[in-house]
């Protein structure tokens, strides 16, 4: 048994707020997983959110196949990206343009999370409702089925884009920068990407291209994050 399986039952909320019998769910799915814990952080404000998934949404001008939730906080709402990344894309897979865009816009609360990391991820919904305006959340939630990857894999997948800095977890918080989570040695990109089905096909120049993205796409991350 791992260390998520074993320590965060222990920790979290008991009362459950989502069903997952009431969506189109797999077994191992990362989307009812985010969703459960959000439920937990929001609690009965949840009994008020309205969730939502169609071809080409609108989502700060970018369109996004994603599923998504809005939830009313007074004259501000909060908005919730549950990213299954439905596009096959290796670049789409990689670099994550709806929390820069976010940011622009002026959303006074921007964060990135992902349910590996269920603790990281509740906290940021609590921050995100308790923030003075509207906020944004995206969260990176691996698809077994689409993803084409073992369905008991779906946490260690989580671990793997987050620990590659693939998708690192981090916020924004009145356009200040603030690294939640870092690692002092990156699991390599290749083990990420690899570790899915739908990239079998890549080549290793593909692969080691996307490397130098992600390398470039952190760098950038930690220069934001740096005080001045």
């Amino acid at each position: 048994m791992d260390k998520f399986s074993l320590m965060v039952p222990n920790f979290i909320p008991a009362q459950e707020y989502f069903d997952p019998q009431h969506g189109e769910t797999c077994i191992g799915c990362g989307v009812s997983l985010a969703a459960r814990l959000v439920g937990k952080a929001l609690e009965k404000a949840c009994a008020g959110a309205v969730c939502e998934r169609r071809s080409g949404a609108d989502l700060f001008g970018v369109k996004t196949d994603a599923a998504f939730m809005r939830i009313k906080k007074g004259k501000a709402e909060l908005i919730i990206c549950f990213d299954d990344e439905p596009s096959n894309a290796l670049q789409d897979a990689l670099v994550k343009k709806l929390p820069a865009v976010a940011v622009a816009e002026g959303i006074a609360y921007v964060a990135t999370a992902c349910p590996s990391y269920p603790f990281d991820l509740m906290e940021k919904v609590k921050r995100a409702m308790d923030a003075d305006g509207s906020a944004y959340i995206h969260i990176l939630t691996p698809c077994p089925s689409a993803w084409q990857y073992p369905t008991e894999n779906t946490v260690k997948v989580g671990f793997k884009a987050v620990e590659s800095c693939a998708f690192p977890l981090y916020e924004v918080a009145s356009g200040f920068y603030n690294l939640t989570n870092t690692t002092l040695k990156p699991r390599s990109v290749e083990e990420y990407i690899r570790a899915q089905g739908r990239f079998e096909k890549a080549t290793d120049a593909q692969v080691k291209s996307a490397a130098a993205t992600v390398e470039k796409e952190y760098k950038k991350l930690l220069e934001k994050a740096q005080p001045e």
